[in-house]
Protein backbone atom coordinates (compact mmCIF):
# COMPACT_ATOMS: atom_id res chain seq x y z
CA UNK A 1 0.00 0.00 0.00
CA UNK A 2 1.74 3.50 -1.14
CA UNK A 3 -1.01 6.13 0.53
CA UNK A 4 1.23 9.52 1.03
CA UNK A 5 1.72 9.66 4.72
CA UNK A 6 -0.19 12.78 5.92
CA UNK A 7 2.02 15.24 7.85
CA UNK A 8 -0.42 17.82 9.43
CA UNK A 9 -3.09 16.87 11.54
CA UNK A 10 -5.08 19.86 13.53
CA UNK A 11 -6.41 18.25 16.70
CA UNK A 12 -8.66 21.31 17.90
CA UNK A 13 -8.01 25.52 18.11
CA UNK A 14 -5.21 25.31 19.94
CA UNK A 15 -3.09 21.70 19.53
CA UNK A 16 -1.61 20.85 16.33
CA UNK A 17 1.01 17.86 15.24
CA UNK A 18 3.11 18.17 12.23
CA UNK A 19 5.93 16.01 10.98
CA UNK A 20 9.48 16.90 12.16
CA UNK A 21 11.44 19.45 10.63
CA UNK A 22 14.89 20.85 10.46
CA UNK A 23 14.55 24.05 11.89
CA UNK A 24 12.94 22.14 14.95
CA UNK A 25 16.18 21.34 16.05
CA UNK A 26 16.68 24.29 18.68
CA UNK A 27 12.82 24.03 20.03
CA UNK A 28 13.63 19.80 20.26
CA UNK A 29 17.06 20.66 22.68
CA UNK A 30 15.38 23.50 24.52
CA UNK A 31 12.23 21.23 25.43
CA UNK A 32 14.13 18.14 26.55
CA UNK A 33 16.48 19.87 28.15
CA UNK A 34 13.99 21.53 30.37
CA UNK A 35 12.09 18.16 30.88
CA UNK A 36 15.76 16.32 31.34
CA UNK A 37 14.45 14.81 34.70
CA UNK A 38 11.09 14.50 33.09
CA UNK A 39 11.74 12.15 30.46
CA UNK A 40 14.65 10.56 31.96
CA UNK A 41 13.00 7.82 34.07
CA UNK A 42 10.70 6.72 31.16
CA UNK A 43 12.41 7.92 27.74
CA UNK A 44 15.87 5.47 27.09
CA UNK A 45 16.72 8.28 24.77
CA UNK A 46 17.45 10.79 27.66
CA UNK A 47 20.98 10.44 28.62
CA UNK A 48 23.16 12.66 30.19
CA UNK A 49 24.94 13.16 27.00
CA UNK A 50 21.85 14.57 24.92
CA UNK A 51 23.34 17.59 23.47
CA UNK A 52 22.34 19.34 20.31
CA UNK A 53 24.20 16.88 18.31
CA UNK A 54 21.02 14.28 19.68
CA UNK A 55 18.50 16.55 18.66
CA UNK A 56 19.84 16.93 15.16
CA UNK A 57 20.56 13.29 14.69
CA UNK A 58 16.81 12.66 15.94
CA UNK A 59 15.40 15.07 13.67
CA UNK A 60 17.54 13.92 10.61
CA UNK A 61 17.03 10.07 11.06
CA UNK A 62 13.70 10.91 11.54
CA UNK A 63 13.23 12.94 8.30
CA UNK A 64 14.93 9.71 6.67
CA UNK A 65 12.57 7.37 8.32
CA UNK A 66 9.55 9.27 7.52
CA UNK A 67 10.91 9.51 3.63
CA UNK A 68 11.39 5.34 3.83
CA UNK A 69 8.10 5.00 5.21
CA UNK A 70 9.36 3.33 8.39
CA UNK A 71 8.10 5.85 10.46
CA UNK A 72 5.51 9.34 11.01
CA UNK A 73 7.61 11.59 13.38
CA UNK A 74 5.23 14.28 14.58
CA UNK A 75 6.14 17.48 16.95
CA UNK A 76 2.89 18.25 18.82
CA UNK A 77 2.23 22.43 19.39
CA UNK A 78 0.08 24.04 21.22
CA UNK A 79 -0.03 27.39 19.00
CA UNK A 80 3.70 27.96 18.22
CA UNK A 81 4.80 26.06 20.91
CA UNK A 82 6.54 22.69 20.87
CA UNK A 83 5.00 20.88 23.89
CA UNK A 84 5.84 16.91 22.78
CA UNK A 85 5.95 14.35 20.51
CA UNK A 86 3.80 11.45 18.62
CA UNK A 87 4.58 8.80 16.25
CA UNK A 88 4.30 5.76 14.36
CA UNK A 89 6.87 3.20 13.74
CA UNK A 90 5.48 0.90 10.98
CA UNK A 91 5.12 -2.67 9.98
CA UNK A 92 3.71 -2.86 6.87
CA UNK A 93 2.99 -6.44 5.70
CA UNK A 94 1.57 -6.95 9.15
CA UNK A 95 -0.59 -4.07 8.59
CA UNK A 96 0.29 -2.73 12.07
CA UNK A 97 1.92 0.45 14.06
CA UNK A 98 2.94 1.17 17.41
CA UNK A 99 2.64 4.21 19.40
CA UNK A 100 4.74 6.39 20.87
CA UNK A 101 4.68 9.76 22.71
CA UNK A 102 5.89 12.34 25.66
CA UNK A 103 4.66 15.66 26.60
CA UNK A 104 5.95 18.45 28.70
CA UNK A 105 5.42 17.76 31.91
CA UNK A 106 3.84 21.39 32.26
CA UNK A 107 0.97 20.03 29.80
CA UNK A 108 0.73 16.70 31.38
CA UNK A 109 -3.24 15.77 32.63
CA UNK A 110 -4.62 17.89 30.19
CA UNK A 111 -5.88 14.92 28.06
CA UNK A 112 -3.67 15.94 24.99
CA UNK A 113 -2.16 12.60 24.70
CA UNK A 114 -4.85 11.06 24.88
CA UNK A 115 -6.42 13.50 22.30
CA UNK A 116 -3.56 13.12 19.61
CA UNK A 117 -3.57 8.96 20.10
CA UNK A 118 -7.35 9.27 19.49
CA UNK A 119 -6.42 11.08 16.68
CA UNK A 120 -3.78 8.74 14.96
CA UNK A 121 -5.18 5.75 15.96
CA UNK A 122 -7.96 6.76 13.36
CA UNK A 123 -5.93 8.29 10.57
CA UNK A 124 -3.80 4.74 11.13
CA UNK A 125 -7.26 2.24 10.82
CA UNK A 126 -9.65 4.92 8.54
CA UNK A 127 -6.90 5.71 6.22
CA UNK A 128 -3.48 3.91 6.38
CA UNK A 129 -6.05 0.84 6.29
CA UNK A 130 -4.20 -0.67 9.35
CA UNK A 131 -5.33 -3.62 11.38
CA UNK A 132 -3.70 -3.42 14.67
CA UNK A 133 -2.25 -0.49 17.02
CA UNK A 134 0.33 -1.20 19.57
CA UNK A 135 1.19 0.88 22.48
CA UNK A 136 4.03 -0.15 24.80
CA UNK A 137 5.01 1.57 28.25
CA UNK A 138 7.23 0.20 31.22
CA UNK A 139 4.59 -1.32 33.77
CA UNK A 140 5.82 1.85 36.30
CA UNK A 141 4.68 4.21 33.87
CA UNK A 142 1.14 5.10 35.28
CA UNK A 143 0.52 7.78 33.44
CA UNK A 144 1.59 6.28 30.02
CA UNK A 145 -0.48 3.20 30.44
CA UNK A 146 -3.72 5.48 31.71
CA UNK A 147 -4.15 6.54 27.79
CA UNK A 148 -4.46 2.97 25.90
CA UNK A 149 -6.56 2.07 28.82
CA UNK A 150 -9.21 5.26 28.66
CA UNK A 151 -9.11 4.40 24.37
CA UNK A 152 -10.42 1.17 25.35
CA UNK A 153 -6.97 -1.13 24.14
CA UNK A 154 -6.76 -4.38 25.32
CA UNK A 155 -3.86 -5.21 27.98
CA UNK A 156 -2.77 -8.29 25.65
CA UNK A 157 0.66 -9.14 28.44
CA UNK A 158 3.76 -7.73 30.05
CA UNK A 159 6.76 -8.18 28.45
CA UNK A 160 9.38 -9.13 31.40
CA UNK A 161 12.85 -7.19 31.79
CA UNK A 162 12.13 -5.95 27.69
CA UNK A 163 14.09 -2.98 28.20
CA UNK A 164 16.70 -1.34 30.54
CA UNK A 165 15.63 2.62 31.33
CA UNK A 166 17.78 4.73 33.99
CA UNK A 167 20.08 1.74 34.39
CA UNK A 168 17.22 -0.45 35.59
CA UNK A 169 15.63 -3.68 33.72
CA UNK A 170 11.49 -2.16 32.89
CA UNK A 171 9.18 -4.91 32.72
CA UNK A 172 6.62 -3.54 29.76
CA UNK A 173 2.91 -3.89 28.99
CA UNK A 174 1.59 -4.22 25.72
CA UNK A 175 -1.63 -2.92 24.47
CA UNK A 176 -3.36 -3.39 21.25
CA UNK A 177 -6.23 -2.53 19.56
CA UNK A 178 -7.51 -3.96 16.04
CA UNK A 179 -9.72 -2.50 13.42
CA UNK A 180 -12.59 -4.21 14.24
CA UNK A 181 -12.34 -3.45 17.88
CA UNK A 182 -14.92 -0.84 19.43
CA UNK A 183 -13.50 3.09 19.82
CA UNK A 184 -14.97 4.47 22.65
CA UNK A 185 -15.22 7.99 20.76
Amino acid sequence: MDIELKTDFRIDDELSMRAWREDDVDAALDIVMRNREHLHTFMQWMTPEYSIESAQKFITDGIASRLERKTLGLALFRGDKLIGSVGYSFDWPVRKTEIGYWIDKDEERRGIITRACRMMIDYAFDELQLNRVEIRCSTENRRSAAVPERLGFRKEGVIRQSEILNGKLHDFNIYGLLAEDPRLW
